[in-house]
């Protein structure tokens, strides 16, 4: 979502030095999760996949643990670090959303925790959590072990400690293993981000609320009116997740998926912030693609980084999955065809479109 070069090390430096350090442990059961009264937990959305030959369900869980972080003092080595380089400064206006991604950013991740879930009338104890503070694992599940499943999706929740009044509940869309797919971008193709003018894309990702562009949440309700299942593919850090989703379900986009990046601010893999979306999409979205094999499915991103290129690849990798291409031009020059036309090369060119409002989309 950010860039690269000294910008990259400045920032993943000034984390590292205003985040502590610190686990803590448990000694709770085998039955319940380790969670303590001043960490959080949080199971991100993803979907299931059905297994005919098995006649068992795959079910991706995947979920984060985490001690929110609410210091002044990194809050304000984070704000006078935008203000000296980019004159971007904290107004009361923007208080409350700069407080809020600055706390999630620099959270202590918890790691070594075990989370026990239940599915049904079952339990599952999960992988231990990594030192991101991520758990990530797929469960293979009977038809017959589901239930609490609301709208095609799943409920499940975590097992805690007698007298934990806090109740973490996790999502999974079971999707039928025929159908149509969208797999989506999100900055500059559903929410305005101005990846390209970097003082504008860091006022908007620390202090702006989030916009949506205009038409696009009516557009992703329509594909899922017909049936569609949407799943965002983006350049994100998976610690935006909340607001991202809040942002979603506020702009009345239909309930979806996320893949982010996983990126921990205090050793090297701050890096893979500023990695290009060529290095780290292609897997997300293969995942998904290698995980339906009979559906089909619509890309969409936009013309200020590398979507373009990144789906013509897969494109030519999956011939019979993707359906259409669609590139929403974000420059204010005229559209310019030229550098997409070389980029799909050797496609059809009844299989991708470049469109500056929703309203060209076909249904």
């Amino acid at each position: 979502m950010l860039q690269h070069g000294m910008f990259a090390l400045t920032i993943g430096m000034t984390f590292w030095l205003a985040v502590a350090c610190g686990t803590n442990s448990t000694e709770e059961s085998a039955s319940t999760s380790e969670i303590e009264p001043d960490e959080h937990l949080v199971f991100f959305r993803t979907s299931g996949w059905f297994d005919e030959s098995r006649q068992r369900w795959h079910l991706p869980i995947h979920g984060w643990i985490y001690e929110p972080q609410r210091s002044h003092v990194r809050k304000a080595v984070f704000a006078r670090l935008l203000k000296e380089k980019y004159g971007l400064a904290v107004s009361a206006a923007t208080e409350e959303n700069f407080s809020q991604r600055v706390d999630l950013l620099v959270a202590d991740n918890e790691r070594g925790k075990r989370i026990v879930i239940r599915v049904g009338d079952k339990e599952y104890e999960l992988p231990a959590s990594a030192e991101n503070g991520h758990f990530d694992t797929v469960l293979e599940i009977a038809p017959s072990d589901l239930s609490a499943v609301e709208d095609g999706l799943l409920v499940f929740s975590a097992v805690t400690a007698p007298g934990e009044q806090r109740v973490f509940q996790g999502r999974v869309r079971l999707l039928a293993p025929v159908g149509r797919s969208i797999i989506s971008d999100i900055d500059d193709t559903v929410k305005l981000s101005h990846v390209t003018e970097r003082t504008r894309l860091l006022q908007q990702t620390f202090f702006d609320d989030f916009e949506p562009v205009e038409g696009m949440p009516e557009l992703y309700r329509t594909w899922h009116e017909r049936g569609g299942s949407v799943h965002f593919v983006s350049s994100s850090p998976w610690q935006l997740y909340h607001p991202l989703v809040a942002f979603l379900t506020g702009s009345e986009f239909p309930w979806a998926t996320l893949s982010l990046k996983k990126v921990r601010f205090r050793d090297s893999s701050v890096q893979n912030l500023f990695k290009p979306g060529t290095e780290t999409k292609p897997a997300a979205i293969d995942a998904i693609l290698d995980a339906y094999p009979k559906r089909t499915f619509i890309l969409i991103g936009d013309s200020g980084e590398q979507d373009a290129e990144v789906y013509a690849d897969i494109a030519r990798r999956y011939p019979d999955q993707i359906d259409t291409i669609y590139i929403r031009w974000v420059s204010d020059d005229p559209v310019d065809s030229s550098r997409f036309e070389a980029t799909f090369t050797g496609l059809d060119p009844g299989k991708w479109k470049l469109f500056t409002s929703p309203t060209e989309i076909a249904f």
